[in-house]
C-alpha cells in the first residue's frame, strides 16, 4: 500500500520498497523493507538489502512507510500494538554505514496509543481499515529530515466513536548535517 521510493546517492539509484508480512496466523506482522538497485533503467533481480524487521516477537508492525535521504540514510515508521498494547507509532532506520541488512539505528516510539478502534466505520461490524494515512517523506528544505504522520486514538472514548488523531513527527540523522532533532506535532 505504501510508495515506492526513488533514491539518487552519489551515481547509484535505488527503490526502497517495504510492505507487511506475516509468516503464519500465530507470528507477529512485521515490516519486511529492501533497497533495489535501478541505475541506468536497469533493475538487478536481486535486492541490494532487505529485512524483516523483528526486533522482538512481541508487538505486531504493520503498515510501513519508508524513506531514505540523500546520504542513502533510511527510516520506516508503521503502526504497533498487541493484545495489551493500544496501536501506537514507532519508527526504526539505519544509516548508509550501518551493516548491509539492518535496522541499526533502533526503534523509537513517537507516541503511545490511549484507545483501539471499535467504532462501526457507518457499516455493520467494526472498521478493518488502519493507517490510510501513513506516510514516511524527507523534507526538500535539507534533504536530511525525516517527516512521518500516521494516525492513533488518544483515549478509549475516541477509539469507540472513531475519532482518530494525527501525530506528525520530524527527525534527521547526526550524519546528515546535524544532531538528531525530534520533533513532535499533534492534530
Amino acid at each position: 500500500m505504501q510508495k515506492a521510493q526513488y533514491r539518487k546517492v552519489g551515481l547509484v539509484e535505488s527503490l526502497w520498497i517495504t510492505h507487511s508480512v506475516q509468516a503464519n496466523s500465530s507470528s507477529t506482522v512485521r515490516p519486511q523493507w529492501a533497497q533495489i538497485n535501478v541505475t541506468g533503467g536497469s533493475i538487478r533481480p536481486t535486492a541490494v538489502q532487505q529485512q524483516i524487521y523483528a526486533p522482538d516477537t512481541t508487538l505486531n508492525r504493520w503498515l510501513p512507510s519508508i524513506a531514505a535521504d540523500h546520504d542513502g540514510n533510511m527510516a520506516i515508521g508503521y503502526s504497533t500494538s498487541n493484545a495489551s498494547v493500544f496501536p501506537s507509532i514507532a519508527y526504526a532506520g539505519r544509516l548508509a554505514t550501518d551493516p548491509l541488512n539492518q535496522l541499526s539505528q533502533g526503534e523509537v516510539q513517537l507516541v503511545a496509543g490511549g484507545g483501539s478502534q471499535k467504532n462501526t466505520c457507518g457499516g455493520a461490524g467494526p472498521c478493518d481499515r488502519w493507517g490510510d494515512y501513513s506516510a514516511m517523506s524527507i523534507d526538500p528544505a535539507d534533504d536530511c529530515t525525516f517527516w512521518y504522520v500516521n494516525q492513533y486514538y488518544s483515549s478509549q472514548a475516541n477509539g469507540d466513536s472513531g475519532n482518530w488523531s494525527t501525530r506528525i513527527g520530524a527527525f534527521k540523522f547526526p550524519s546528515c548535517g546535524g544532531t538528531v532533532v525530534p520533533r513532535i506535532a499533534h492534530c
